[in-house]
């Protein structure tokens, strides 16, 4: 069975990098695991969901489960779409 895959598209907010890339990973790993994506430009990883609470830290003291909830909680847009089964997330800084 085909498992769901998502996609993001993000602009890396690491100074001095700003590279804009996708990365795909199963929705179940983002609805109910972990996901941590690498920039290919500074090879930076960025914590996109954490559901198991290894990331304290990073989630507010686990509140904010995925990357949609801390872009949100700074006041900051959004995107979702549908692409085939899965759907794509994407957030680019104003």
């Amino acid at each position: 069975m085909h498992e769901p895959r998502l996609s993001l598209t993000f602009t890396c907010t690491v100074e001095a990098c700003h590279t804009r890339s996708t990365h795909q990973f199963t929705r179940r790993s983002y609805e109910r695991g972990i996901v941590i994506v690498q920039c290919p430009g500074c090879k930076n990883r960025h914590l996109i969901a954490d559901h198991l609470g290894w990331f304290k830290e990073s989630t507010k003291d686990g509140q904010m489960k995925t990357v949609e909830d801390l872009v949100r909680a700074k006041g900051e847009k959004v995107r979702r779409g549908r692409v085939g089964e899965g759907g794509v997330v994407e957030y680019a800084p104003e």
